[in-house]
């Protein structure tokens, strides 16, 4: 999606669908001059809440009251009036939500904002000869999340370490244009729908999951990227390359032969929040050992020819356990994989809005290929 509203419309609409748990007051009160006046009221109700975007994929329920006792307790202490208009949706919020309603379901939308930075949109530019890439917009990105991390459904969440490496992507696209991309552990589907607006030549996205696939799919579809073997149910005018193939399938680490994984042929794999039981990690290194094998180098087409690229990995972690992280090192360097921490060489640009809760200092991208002598 290409947000076409006014700066002002974007940053306010984007704070409140961004699922900030910071005081949503504050913010919208320099819409009022410093004060939550009847015009900061007013924007908030109208070009907030009750935006064709807010309504399509409208963030959790309790979200949605806390943000409007928010507002309401800040009016009021600024002294100014409050608007009918607030008092009537905070009590439509108060009341239960009735039996079977989509207000009682574990998931709910969450939308980011980004920019691609100018170096990246001068390459896309000359690569694509398409001068839309030159334009300095702001772009969307909406996903439907779990609203509950502890009930299983993690593959469904907005982990830190996903987020960094969608700022990576967006901040490298000569990585990543006409490669063939696979993500292992894809979950909510973000970077796969830059890696399509990028213009990837094929993206294979993966998941042990097949209820985080179902969700996967129809994140990508409400961001208008084709998927194999489903229809687009969106009218967006957000630029996706029409070559670009997109697929996503189940990957169960522990049950993968090698042929199965000889079949996943890719130039770049792609990793973020993978580290977090060490029971997993050995299956997680054979797997990306055999998709970085240099007995099996995937073919790129370039100047109407075949030529071999061997496969590069690149994987962000957030450092939660710094044992887990040692063993995962420990196991890499057993499978003969080289390991390379890029987090300040190839830093990302902070392309993504409204996440100043992530702490980017606390997470490590690697950089992993085959020895080769």
């Amino acid at each position: 999606m290409l947000l076409n509203t006014s700066v002002n419309c974007l940053h306010g609409l984007v704070y409140l669908l961004s699922y900030s748990n910071r005081d949503n007051a504050i913010q919208y009160r320099r819409f009022g001059g410093g004060v939550l006046s009847s015009d900061a009221q007013t924007f908030f109700l109208e070009k907030c809440l009750h935006d064709e975007t807010c309504n399509r994929y409208p963030p959790g329920l309790l979200y949605l009251r806390r943000v409007l006792k928010q507002m309401i307790l800040a009016a009021e202490k600024d002294g100014d009036e409050v608007l009918d208009g607030l008092y009537d949706l905070h009590a439509v919020y108060l009341l239960p939500p009735k039996e079977g309603s989509a207000e009682l379901a574990p998931k709910c939308y969450k939308s980011f904002t980004y920019n691609i930075p100018a170096k990246t949109r001068a390459y896309l530019a000359c690569k694509t000869g398409s001068k839309k890439f030159m334009e300095e917009v702001e772009h969307l990105v909406t996903l439907r999340v779990s609203l509950n991390m502890l009930e299983g459904d993690t593959g469904c969440s907005d982990w830190p370490a996903g987020l960094l490496l969608s700022e990576f992507v967006l901040s490298h696209p000569e990585l990543f244009f006409g490669q063939k991309c696979l993500e292992i552990g894809a979950g909510a589907g973000m970077i796969g729908v830059l890696l399509s607006r990028l213009g990837a030549s094929k993206v294979l996205l993966t998941d042990g999951s097949l209820a985080t696939l179902a969700n996967m799919k129809h994140n990508l579809s409400i961001n208008n990227i084709p998927v194999e073997g489903m229809k687009e149910v969106n009218d967006s005018q957000q630029y996706t390359n029409p070559s670009t193939r997109v697929e996503c399938r189940q990957l169960i680490w522990e049950t993968l032969c090698d042929k199965e994984l000889h079949d996943l042929e890719s130039n770049i794999i792609l990793g973020a929040d993978l580290i977090y039981d060490p029971s997993y990690i050995p299956h997680l290194v054979r797997v990306l050992a055999s998709l970085l094998s240099l007995d099996h180098p995937a073919t790129i087409s370039q100047l109407e020819r075949s030529v071999y690229e061997y496969p590069v990995a690149y994987i962000a972690t957030a450092i939660r356990n710094p044992d887990t992280l040692v063993f995962f090192v420990e196991e890499v360097k057993k499978a003969g994989l080289r390991m390379i921490e890029v987090s300040e060489s190839m830093r990302p640009a902070p392309c993504l809005g409204n996440i100043a809760a992530l702490n980017r200092a606390t997470i490590l991208i690697h950089k992993l290929q085959a020895w080769s002598d």
